[in-house]
């Protein structure tokens, strides 16, 4: 539970880092984080929405990238941030299954 404890410091490095490597996409919580449901097992995760769906290897790509910076915004290489990178047609979807909380005024 203490990886999970600087969740937030976690979240930050993700945030600068997409500001970076993606202006313009909109950042959401989603899943045991945005619901204040943490375990053990949880990971963090953030929705990177882009204004269309990307492909499968644009998103591996700038999944990477954005990580890469994250890394070098603070990120350790152990945090358990999961990065979802979807198309704002797909947020709709995320809605539906449970909280999802703008970490940008998205």
């Amino acid at each position: 539970m203490r990886l999970l404890a600087g969740w937030r410091s976690y979240i930050e490095a993700v945030r600068r880092a997409v500001e970076k490597t993606v202006p313009g996409a909109r950042l959401y919580l989603a899943g045991g984080a945005a619901e204040g449901r943490l375990t053990v097992a949880s990971d963090i995760d953030v929705l990177v929405v882009l204004p269309r769906r990307p492909s499968y290897t644009e998103a591996v790509e700038l999944r990477a990238r954005i990580l890469e910076e994250a890394e070098r915004q603070g990120l350790p290489l152990y945090a358990p941030v999961e990065l979802h990178i979807i198309g704002s047609e797909d947020l709709e979807g995320y809605r539906r299954r449970g909280r999802v909380v703008p970490l940008d005024g998205g």
